[in-house]
């Protein structure tokens, strides 16, 4: 089996993966972080280009969002994928950047400097930021019925609104990138959240004076 036979195989295997999941978790959103990881990757020519892609392609497939308790049954799903599909030799790797990469990951274990993960990253922390990540952001909130804005809320990690949550991971994220590359994207991205921020809270204390 020829390697783009491979990455349509995995693709069909992840879309159908997903299908359960929020539309900011969905096929589209791998789809933006592929075109991200591999523009990075072409820039910076840090990690094998195919691997990468498994890698991207599969790193939401055993997300703790969705799968829960059975967090370990979705990595036992990939492993048996990735054995059954000529790919033995790079799942160790690949395994072990999908469960280090998510943003809440609390005890992260193996090469952290591995060129994999920090490509990888760089571009799902990318998507999660910008107008994108704001849509995201939003999208996911009403999936899990959260409240859109508490006023006076302490946000201290873990905010019961989508706003605050943008003072729990978003507004961090610019300064967690690995390469250059991805602090370029970031940074214009980080602005749209302030602008965004700025925004929500003129309309949200709307006065005559407010414009």
């Amino acid at each position: 089996m020829n390697r783009e036979e491979i990455i349509r195989i995995t693709e069909e295997f992840v879309k159908h993966n997903l299908k359960e999941y929020d539309s900011g978790h969905d096929w589209w959103h791998i789809e933006r972080v592929r075109r991200l990881a591999k523009f990075i990757n072409k820039k910076e020519s840090l990690a094998d280009p195919f691997t990468l892609e498994i890698a991207v392609l599969l790193h939401d497939t055993a997300d703790s969002k969705f799968a829960g308790n059975d967090i370990e049954q979705g990595y036992a799903m990939i492993i048996d994928f990735m054995e059954r599909n000529g790919m033995s030799d790079i799942k160790d790797q690949v395994i072990e950047v999908i469960r280090n990469a998510s943003f809440s990951k609390k005890n992260p274990s193996g090469n952290l400097n591995d060129p994999l993960l920090l490509v990888l990253q760089d571009a799902d922390k990318l998507d999660a930021i910008g107008a994108i990540g704001v849509a995201r952001a939003f999208n996911y909130g009403g999936f899990r019925n959260n409240t859109i804005y508490i006023p006076d809320e302490q946000p201290i990690g873990k905010s019961n609104s989508t706003v605050g949550h943008f003072y729990d991971k978003l507004l961090k994220l610019k300064d967690m990138m690995h390469t250059a590359t991805g602090r370029s994207i970031a940074e214009e991205r980080h602005l749209f959240l302030e602008k965004f921020l700025e925004q929500f809270y003129r309309e949200w204390n709307y006065s005559k004076d407010s414009f």
